[in-house]
């Protein structure tokens, strides 16, 4: 009998080893920076909405009512705005990184301040930039979407995600400005994020090297 018991507690202990060694080799989620201003802040308030975003990430919620890109938010008292939390975050900010703002921006200010935002970003050792269009109910909204994927053009850790055209002839997702969320629309555009993010490889454990 002594044999098979010493086979057996062979067998035991290399299931042991091999559960040491799956458990060991656990990674933690992705880690996430998200950039907002009052209309993807409905984060903030939708648990729902919020949850899924979270699912396989860690993530860092900016959300700035009345924020902007690379000037002081438009409520007393300002919001920072995006680059001045990218400069003070510094490495902590992560590889990965969401951009959902523009709706109090000046177009031209705007497109002159994204190289500054993205330069910002890659130096704190940023990988990759999620950045989404706005709502075009507004020209200067358009003038922003615009700029977006011009920007994306020189700029190949930013992808754009097409908010406004997945949006589009969802009334009920949204307030009477066309803008800001309902939540049925915080659900919506927190589930299209997820889906994105998951797609781009951005969900999940963290990448070993």
């Amino acid at each position: 009998m002594g044999r098979p018991v010493a086979l057996l507690g062979a067998v035991v202990l290399c299931c042991i080893l091999a559960a040491t060694a799956v458990a060991g080799s656990a990674r933690p989620d992705q880690h996430l920076t998200l950039f907002t201003d009052s209309s993807g802040a409905s984060l903030g308030w939708d648990s729902t909405a919020k949850r899924i975003v979270e699912h396989g990430n860690r993530v860092l919620f900016e959300l700035h009512p009345c924020g902007r890109l690379t000037q002081p938010g438009c409520i007393a008292p300002p919001p920072p705005s995006v680059l001045s939390v990218v400069r003070g975050l510094g490495r902590r900010i992560g590889p990965n990184v969401v951009v959902f703002v523009g709706y109090n921006d000046n177009p031209a200010t705007y497109r002159n301040g994204m190289p500054a935002v993205l330069r910002a970003m890659r130096n704190r050792g940023v990988k990759h930039v999620v950045w989404l269009t706005l709502r075009s109910v507004y020209k200067q909204y358009t003038d922003i979407d615009h700029a977006i994927y011009a920007a994306a053009q020189k700029w190949p850790i930013m992808t754009v995600l097409d908010w406004n055209h997945y949006s589009a002839g969802h009334r009920s997702w949204f307030s009477g400005d066309g803008i800001h969320m309902s939540g049925v629309g915080a659900v919506a555009y927190a589930t299209y994020l997820h889906r994105s993010l998951k797609r781009l490889g951005l969900t999940g454990p963290k990448p070993l090297g």
